[in-house]
């Protein structure tokens, strides 16, 4: 019996609009009054279970698993990245529109009208997903920041959009010298997303799932891009990795099992018939 669903929001759980909407709140709420946990399991900083229209009780795993935060809303795990790899990627890129996430604010080297302009080569329905990484809280984004500043911070994600970044070559390229550090795992080639080195979707999820009382065979997870395929293989082994239709070739390699599009509702209907089957 599957007693945590664990999503991921674009391309999976979310409609074609990258919204929420009926049909997924009214799943979730049934999923928990059966009594059964859900998690979000985005790339997404979201600093609020209620952020998107979620209506709280639900678990989220975000930043590509460099934050958890309970069915409360409150931060119960962060994985940060070496204090001297943030140091050295500052002093090397002080220029460099990079998003340096913790789990308070998004700071950045540049202005907010630098931060706007890295979205300018983006496909229209990609820079809201981009815009929306961030939810939630604050003042969210903190601009102008001095590179000592961003190095004393505990960062758990560094984010950046590749197109149009004039040193993106070069900031990959010292990211791969980091490697036993830090890792890249991406939604789409476009992007940069860093976490520290074995810091995962799939990992936080196991790890929610034991904070949780829940044995990794009573969970089944949903995704669609790059950064959900650890996940997918994580999970695929217990018989429950569902990919979407829509998703790529190798989520779907990862999943082993492919289910509709989020265009028709896919995964809350996925998880509904899951959840009275096994009940």
């Amino acid at each position: 019996m599957i007693k945590l669903f664990a999503a991921d929001l674009d391309g999976t759980l979310l409609n074609v609009l990258h919204l929420t909407d009926r049909t997924i709140l009214r799943s979730l709420r049934e999923i928990r009054s059966a009594g059964a946990h859900f998690s979000i399991a985005t790339g997404r900083t979201l600093r609020s279970n209620r952020a998107m229209g979620f209506e709280g009780n639900v678990a989220v795993v975000c930043a590509n698993g460099s934050l958890v935060l309970d069915e409360d809303g409150q931060v119960i795990r962060t994985a940060t990245m070496p204090h001297e790899f943030v140091e050295a990627l500052v002093r090397a890129f002080p220029k460099a529109p990079l998003d340096f996430i913790t789990a308070e604010h998004t700071y950045h080297l540049g202005t907010e009208e630098q931060h706007a302009a890295s979205f300018g080569n983006m496909p229209a329905w990609r820079k809201v997903v981009m815009r929306g990484m961030s939810m939630t809280g604050g003042p969210e984004h903190i601009y102008e920041c001095a590179p000592a500043q961003v190095a004393a911070l505990d960062v758990c994600k560094v984010n950046a959009h590749v197109k149009g970044m004039e040193e993106a070559g070069e900031v990959a390229a010292f990211i791969a010298d980091w490697g036993d550090d830090v890792v890249n795992a991406p939604f789409n080639p476009s992007m940069l997303e860093v976490t520290r080195r074995g810091v995962n979707k799939g990992e936080a999820v196991a790890w929610l799932a034991s904070y949780l009382g829940i044995s990794e065979d009573e969970v089944a997870v949903y995704g669609d891009g790059g950064n959900d395929i650890q996940m997918l293989e994580r999970f695929a082994g217990h018989g429950h990795a569902y990919a979407t239709s829509n998703g790529s070739d190798a989520a779907k390699a990862a999943a082993g099992h492919v289910i509709g599009p989020c265009a028709l509702h896919a995964v809350p209907h996925h998880m509904l018939r899951t959840l009275r089957k096994g009940r």
